[in-house]
């Protein structure tokens, strides 16, 4: 075996080695965007159980969230500044997993029960006006998609009953 064929077969192994390490540097950056997007998903379902929790653990929160669900003209100042504390954390979780899902951080299956449950909630008219006066600060996507949710709302006209607190 001659020197140039030496020099040949550990080019030969060279290349197959940076292809191989190329090929292992792939699957460990797809691995991170897995990793990376299970961790976003959870970290915004944690922040959707703690509004949760917290409108659920508390009976005079989750009353104050309720009454102004329906009517948030008829709050008392200082239940309107609470509950429209409540509505922004809901509408910042909201704006979360929609531009998450825009990114395509979160797939359709995580992302359209949240959208129905959304669209559920903006049928009450206290959630409604909450919107309309928060929402200026939020993303401009974000505010057009709440903006037609809130519309066809409105147009449909059933009266909403997301927590099937109504009679029957």
């Amino acid at each position: 075996m001659t020197l140039e064929n030496m020099f040949y077969i550990s080019q030969t192994v060279a290349a197959f080695a940076i292809v191989g390490s190329l090929l292992f540097v792939g699957l460990e950056v797809r691995h991170s965007n897995r990793e990376s997007r299970h961790r976003t998903i959870e970290e915004m379902l944690e922040n959707y159980r703690s509004l949760s929790i917290t409108i659920a653990s508390n009976a005079d929160t989750g009353s104050l969230w309720l009454r102004g669900l329906h009517d948030l003209g008829e709050l008392e100042p200082v239940d309107k500044v609470r509950f429209l504390s409540l509505a922004r954390t809901f509408f910042i979780i909201q704006q979360s997993f929609f531009l998450h899902y825009r990114s395509g951080y979160i797939p359709s299956d995580i992302y359209q029960p949240q959208e129905a449950s959304t669209s559920d909630i903006l049928g009450y008219p206290g959630m409604q006006a909450a919107w309309e006066l928060r929402k200026n600060y939020f993303q401009k996507s974000f505010r057009t998609m709440m903006d037609e949710k809130v519309a066809a709302a409105r147009k449909n006209g059933i009266a909403p009953s997301h927590y099937r607190e109504g009679p029957g």
